[in-house]
């Protein structure tokens, strides 16, 4: 998610599912200034939902930025480029990731959550 999809989509009605139980973090003050900030321009949105989607928008920008490292061919594309399990870090991210979201979904009564964060492949020679 983009900043200016944030933005957009402040002024539309919420439907995100929340965690069963409440998280609790401190923040440097600079950033409760600007979180404040955003909450006083967007009123209509809680400062729960402002920094859901600060974080969501945070996360993909670093889901997106761990480096590919080029494992096993699996396959080749239907435009015929081999692509290749990626073995970096977003394999270890994807573990963690669904570990975590497979415990919270459990903790809101669904005992068999899809997986969060999907298989990342590497396309082409490239490393």
């Amino acid at each position: 998610m983009k900043a200016e999809e944030v933005l957009n989509i402040w002024g539309a009605p919420d439907n995100s599912r929340l965690t069963a139980k409440q998280l609790s973090v401190r923040m440097p003050v600079h950033v409760a200034a600007r979180v404040n900030a955003l909450c006083d321009m967007h009123p209509n949105k809680t400062k729960t939902e402002i920094i859901g989607d600060l974080l969501s928008m945070a996360l993909r920008e670093i889901e997106s930025a761990f480096p590919e490292h080029k494992g096993q061919q699996e396959g080749i594309t239907p435009d015929g480029e081999p692509y290749y399990e990626d073995i970096g870090p977003h394999r270890l991210y994807e573990r963690y990731a669904n570990k975590h979201y497979a415990t919270l979904e459990k903790e809101l009564g669904n005992d068999n959550p899809r997986d969060l964060v999907t298989r990342r492949v590497v396309i082409g020679d490239s490393e």
